[in-house]
């Protein structure tokens, strides 16, 4: 056996302390483990904390699927404060009154911020304007334009407002992906007014998989050391429960595993599947095969394989 089908594969849950970047804390695993294919699902800023995915080995493949789940934060609000990184490492840049903001208020403008909306993304942010990282600029003290992107609030609810001063407010809020939690903050403080900027910020959950379920980093050194952090490992084929199962014969197994497609059955007998939608495809064995993408031709369903795993 060749050292790399000895590699582990699967999913890794844990918890990033403030102060670590998600490159760091890949860089943490791949030394604990001494492996090299360890790979992330999403940042978290510096500051932030909460729960990470991080894929191991052939596991690497699935991160693109991961990344595009909905997360849910846990935030806090300074009102009457804006910063320059709409975060609480940043500079001062303007104060207001906050006298006139009450619990009521504030319940009112969470109101307009629930569905589709619009941000422009913060200049501390990895997207690329002409090639550089907008952070990269932003730490030269360089502003370029940026064009508002659509995200979807799903939940945003407020947990506790504090009237003494400096005014807060602790939210929760389940959105999509690619919302910045910071300049949604810095946007609910506009609409009230005063501004605002994010104090801290938490991640409990990212799809299906919740802050709970995951390590601490001193827990998983210890089953590290232990010989037990396997144990806490997500096999590939449990990675996306999101996604529909689907066994397929022997004759749909050879199409898809030589990135043919192959006709998996008709729409009345998978109702629950979805014009281009995502599945996990499983042999008759039940051993996992990868992802296949479903199309819809007449009344049958078509699969075109994503992402194989050969045995």
């Amino acid at each position: 056996m060749t050292a790399n089908r000895q590699e582990p594969e699967g999913v890794l849950l844990l918890l990033k302390p403030s102060g670590m970047t998600a490159h760091d804390l890949v860089e943490w695993v791949r030394k604990q483990l001494r492996i090299k294919r360890v790979g992330h699902t999403g940042t978290l800023d510096p500051l932030a904390s909460g729960l990470m995915l991080l894929c191991l080995g052939r596991a690497t493949r699935l991160a693109e699927f991961l990344s595009d789940l909905d997360k849910v934060y846990r935030f806090e609000m300074v009102l009457g404060v804006s910063t320059s990184t709409q975060d609480a490492e940043g500079e001062v840049i303007r104060t207001a009154p906050t006298d006139a903001i009450t619990e009521e208020k504030m319940r009112a403008v969470l109101e307009q911020f629930v569905g589709e909306i619009e941000q422009v993304p913060p200049m501390l942010s990895a997207l690329h304007y002409q090639g550089k990282r907008l952070y990269e600029l932003a730490r030269k003290g360089i502003e370029v334009p940026r064009n508002p992107r659509r995200v979807r609030i799903y939940r945003l609810e407020l947990l506790a407002f504090w009237e003494e001063k400096p005014k807060r407010a602790l939210l929760e809020v389940h959105c999509s992906r690619g919302t910045y939690i910071r300049t949604l903050a810095a946007d609910i403080g506009a609409a009230l007014g005063c501004g605002a900027y994010q104090h801290f910020l938490v991640r409990l959950q990212v799809g299906p998989f919740r802050a709970e379920q995951a390590l601490t980093l001193e827990e998983f050194s210890e089953a590290v050391k232990a010989g037990t952090w396997r144990e806490h490992l997500i096999p590939s084929r449990d990675a996306l429960p999101m996604f529909p199962a689907i066994a397929l014969t022997r004759l749909e197994v050879r199409k898809v595993m030589n990135g043919m497609e192959a006709v998996i059955g008709t729409v009345w007998g998978h109702p629950h599947l979805q014009d281009g939608g995502f599945v996990r495809l499983y042999d008759p064995e039940g051993t996992f095969l990868g992802v296949g993408q479903t199309h819809r031709q007449g009344n049958l369903w078509v699969c075109q394989p994503r992402k194989v795993f050969l045995p």
